[in-house]
């Protein structure tokens, strides 16, 4: 003959526990599901100032280079990049030094902005600077 169970039986657990428990990993499987959403898409953001960084720097290094190869620097000094970066443009502004002139007082320098921003994308941007001479901007 079985004895009834009893609050502190070893038998088995009643339903209220076995309710409890599915509760509590329910609720725990919430949170680790939105930790990882969290962090997904702090990986997409991270993924895009990357591509952001690695398109202006290499704008930056190709006008360089073509000023330096003594080629004039584009008349547009805006633009967008070749595929796979098509939804990608570019920005180039320049602004005169007051502080670096030469014995006449005209500026010998200026600095310069390149930016680079997303299109489908609204805020993605950066901007990479620099300090070019006056005689590649004319």
């Amino acid at each position: 003959m079985r004895r009834p169970a009893t609050w502190g039986s070893c038998q088995g657990l009643l339903l209220v526990e076995a309710t409890l428990a599915a509760v509590v990993i329910a609720v725990g499987l919430a949170f680790i599901s939105r930790g990882f959403a969290s962090q997904l898409g702090a990986i997409r953001a991270v993924e895009a100032h990357e591509a952001l960084l690695a398109l202006a720097q290499g704008k930056l290094l190709e006008l360089e280079a073509e000023l330096l190869a003594g080629r004039p620097l584009p008349t547009d000094r805006a633009g967008t990049f070749d595929p796979p970066h098509e939804d990608y443009r570019w920005t180039l502004e320049a602004v005169l030094r007051a502080d670096l002139t030469d014995e006449a007082g005209a500026p010998l320098a200026s600095d310069v902005s390149l930016t680079v921003a997303r299109d489908q994308a609204r805020g993605t941007s950066l901007t990479v600077d620099a300090v070019w001479l006056n005689e590649w901007l004319d």
